[in-house]
């Protein structure tokens, strides 16, 4: 096994809370609609809509309107209800876009990883997203190369992101592991040719996710970012044993 000498990391979902950027915007829009719902009603159903945008890989022009009306099939939606609700969640998720609330340890993370390895982020969050995240991550400014939406003419599953990171950081693929917490983010890392490690951090259905993740064949699975360290460490001790 080849030496590691760089960490790629995907930003929501990894160092960032999803369910606090879009959580929270998919709870308010539902309770807008449908006043009566029951928070443990509401979590179930966003840990259904997870389960069904985890298993879509065909994202093709019709991808959007699909899951809209999964979704609102899902949350037993008419089609009034529906569009209200895709109003309210997309006016909710503009207004909570740059809420960010870092993974539990995930600054400890950062400061490891940019200790130890040439790091970047490549993210499909917007570059505003990543500007305000410098005021909750201490280690986020110690990054070499961050990636962000508008860097890139294709995002994940396309390896772009990822090969503009390593070219700038003068990273060969086999030195190198992408850590992400989506199918999209392992197919990217295995079309980049880099090692994958896929993050659960999704307490509310952590085990549904990593199964579908597993389906990706990673080549690493860790529960939490928090335990990336560990992982790294490991890999460290196994590199220095094969010579």
């Amino acid at each position: 096994m080849s030496k590691i000498s760089g960490i790629l990391l995907d930003f929501d979902g990894v160092l960032s809370s999803i369910v606090v950027r879009l959580g929270w915007p998919f709870y308010h829009a539902l309770k807008k609609v449908k006043p009566n719902a029951r928070k443990m009603e509401i979590l179930y159903s966003l840990n259904e809509i997870m389960n069904m945008y985890l298993k879509e890989e065909n994202r093709n022009l019709f991808y959007v309107p699909k899951m809209v009306i999964k979704i609102s099939r899902n949350l037993q939606l008419n089609y009034f209800q529906m569009f209200r609700f895709v109003v309210y969640l997309l006016v909710l998720i503009k207004k909570n876009n740059n809420n960010i609330a870092p993974e539990d340890q995930a600054d400890d993370v950062l400061k490891f990883v940019t200790n130890n390895y040439k790091t970047a982020i490549v993210t499909h969050a917007e570059r505003e997203v990543i500007q305000s995240a410098f005021k909750k991550f201490k280690y986020l400014k110690d990054i070499d190369v961050i990636i962000t939406q508008q860097d890139m003419k294709y995002t994940k599953p396309h390896p772009e992101g990822l090969n503009k990171a390593m070219k700038s950081l003068g990273l060969k693929p086999d030195e190198t592991i992408f850590v992400g917490d989506l199918p999209h983010d392992i197919q990217a890392g295995k079309r980049a040719g880099t090692l994958t490690c896929a993050v659960v951090n999704f307490e509310e259905a952590k085990q549904g996710k990593r199964e579908v993740l597993k389906r990706f064949n990673p080549d690493f699975i860790i529960n939490h970012v928090r335990d990336l360290p560990v992982l790294l460490r490991r890999l460290e001790k196994k590199s220095l044993f094969s010579y």
